[in-house]
């Protein structure tokens, strides 16, 4: 990013439910116990053991990966620039998402329920051509496009409809 576009707001969300945490751990256990019961001692799980190969792939995927990157790098970014808002889900999105100020046709802070507009948290789409970034919470900001809708969610609604205000007033 050049000198001139330099950032006015960040906020960074991660995710704090505690059934969150709990279900992400709770898988994870289990599948240590399955790794550790058929792997280590021998003795298969269930009526019909899946192969030791499988264990172990899924055992280093929901068992070790998905934890780490679900508790340990999954966050929300949200930055606004002097030319846009900048977005990036991580690890989802390698680069910042750009959503101009000159693309925007209007926008607005709003309270919503992301399980009934977009059926739960995280990047989602709708079939009102909407997209949403939300990790926790129910308040955001919609961006008005032409064709389409952006909802991004956040835990500082005010700060981050204030921060857009003031760079908008500059343009």
């Amino acid at each position: 990013m050049d000198e001139n576009n330099e950032m006015v707001y960040r906020e960074v969300q991660r995710p704090r439910q505690i059934w969150y945490w709990g279900l992400i751990l709770a898988v994870a256990v289990l599948m240590w116990y399955w790794f550790i019961q058929q792997i280590v001692f021998g003795v298969p799980i269930g009526n019909n053991p899946a192969p030791d190969v499988v264990t172990i792939i899924l055992w280093v995927l929901f068992g070790i990966a998905f934890p780490v990157i679900m508790l340990g790098v999954l966050k929300l970014v949200v930055e606004v620039h002097h030319d846009g808002v900048y977005i990036r889900f991580v690890p989802f999105h390698i680069h910042y998402r750009k959503y101009l100020f000159k693309d925007i046709r209007d926008y607005q802070r709003m309270t919503y329920s992301p399980l009934k507009r977009f059926g739960g948290w995280g990047l989602r789409f709708n079939f009102e051509n909407e997209k949403a970034y939300n990790l926790i919470g129910k308040e955001g900001i919609e961006l008005s496009f032409n064709y389409s809708k952006l909802v991004i969610g956040t835990q500082k609604p005010d700060e981050l409809k204030r921060a857009i205000d003031s760079v908008r007033k500059e343009l």
